[in-house]
C-alpha cells in the first residue's frame, strides 16, 4: 500500500501558485540547507516536536514514553530522541498543556484526496489548486503520481515546490501531471552549495536544463542568504544560468529567522542564529540587477 506522511495541510494559500491553493507539505528531504525554516520536514519519520513555552514541567512525558524515548536537556527542554521514539504518541496525548505535538499523519493516495476534496469549490471560483511541497516531494514518485492521477479526474490544477536533488527519471514519472513547478536555485558554485546544504548541484542544475527543454512550466525560487548567495557576484552567477533557460520568471525570497524554534523544539541547534533576517526591500538591487540581465524577477517572503 503507497502511504506518505503529510506534516501540515494549508488552505487557503495565495502564494504558491495561480488561485486559491491547498498547499500539501510532504517530510523528507534529502537536502540540509542550514537556513531551513522546516526541520520538521527533513525526516521521513513521524516525530515530535516541544514547545518550551507552553511547558509546565510535570514530567508526564517522561513517564509515560514507553521507550525512554524523552530526555530532559536544559537548552531545549523535555526533548525527545528520534531514534528511540517510536512514535507512539503517548507523550503528546498524555502532555495536558499541549507542549507537544506529533509532527507528520500517514495518508494513501485516496484519503489524501479526500482530505483536500472538500477545497475543490475554491479551486474553481479562483482557478486555484493544489501545491505539493515539503520537505522534498520528489522522494514520493510514486505516491504522488497515484495522487495526481486521481486529482487529474477532477481536474485540479497541480503545482510542485523543489530542490531538484533526484533522478531525472523521477521527474519523468509526474512531469506530465503537474503544471507549474517551482525550482529552488540556491548557488552555482557546488562546493558552497554542498557546505550549506550537504549536497552538490550539479544533479540541480541538470534537471532544470531538461525541465526547461521538455517545455515545462517553471518560476524558479532564490532564498537570498547571508553568508550563502548574498553577493552580487553570487545573484549574477545565477540570473546568467537561468537567462540559458525558459523559465517563467524569478522569485527572489528574504531569508527569516522564523525556524529557529521549531530546532529548538526538535532538540537541535540552528546554524545560522547569529544571522539577522533580512527584508524585502533588502532585495531591491537584486531585483534591478536581473531586470538589467533580462530576466523577469520580483521580490517575495519565504
Amino acid at each position: 500500500m503507497l502511504i506518505a506522511e503529510i506534516f501540515e495541510i494549508e488552505r487557503y494559500a495565495t502564494k504558491d501558485g495561480p488561485g486559491i491553493r491547498t498547499v500539501i507539505f510532504f517530510k523528507g528531504c534529502n537536502l540540509r540547507c542550514a537556513w531551513c525554516q522546516n526541520p520538521e520536514s527533513q525526516s521521513l519519520k513521524k516525530e515530535v516536536i516541544f514547545h518550551k513555552n507552553l511547558c509546565k514541567a510535570c514530567g508526564r512525558c517522561m513517564e509515560r514514553c514507553p521507550e525512554d524515548a524523552v530526555h530532559y536537556d536544559e537548552d531545549f527542554g523535555f526533548i525527545t530522541d528520534s531514534e528511540r521514539c517510536s512514535a507512539c504518541g503517548l507523550c503528546v496525548e498524555n502532555c495536558i498543556y499541549d507542549a507537544r505535538a506529533m509532527m507528520g499523519q500517514t495518508y494513501t493516495p485516496e484519503g489524501l484526496f479526500e482530505e483536500i476534496k472538500r477545497d475543490i469549490p475554491f479551486f474553481v471560483e479562483s482557478d486555484g489548486g493544489i501545491t505539493v511541497s515539503g520537505g522534498e516531494p520528489m522522494l514520493n514518485t510514486d505516491f504522488l503520481k497515484a495522487f495526481f492521477k486521481i486529482c487529474r479526474e477532477y481536474g485540479i490544477h497541480i503545482a510542485m515546490e523543489t530542490a531538484g536533488c533526484v533522478a531525472y527519471e523521477k521527474f519523468e514519472e509526474i512531469q506530465d501531471f503537474v503544471d507549474l513547478f517551482f525550482y529552488d536555485i540556491k548557488q552555482l558554485d557546488s562546493d558552497v552549495h554542498e557546505f550549506w546544504t550537504g549536497v552538490r548541484n550539479e544533479p540541480i542544475l541538470g534537471n532544470i536544463k531538461r525541465l526547461s527543454d521538455a517545455g515545462k512550466r517553471i518560476i524558479v525560487r532564490i532564498p537570498v542568504i547571508p553568508c550563502v548567495n548574498h553577493t552580487v557576484e553570487d545573484q549574477m552567477k545565477i540570473y546568467d544560468f537561468l537567462k540559458s533557460l525558459d523559465i517563467e520568471r524569478v522569485e527572489l525570497l528574504a531569508y527569516h529567522r522564523l525556524g529557529l524554534g521549531k530546532y529548538r523544539g526538535l532538540g537541535r541547534q540552528y546554524k545560522l542564529e547569529s544571522v539577522e533576517s533580512l527584508e524585502q526591500g533588502d532585495l531591491e538591487n537584486y531585483v534591478s540587477l536581473g531586470k538589467k540581465m533580462g530576466l523577469a524577477i520580483r521580490a517575495g517572503s519565504i
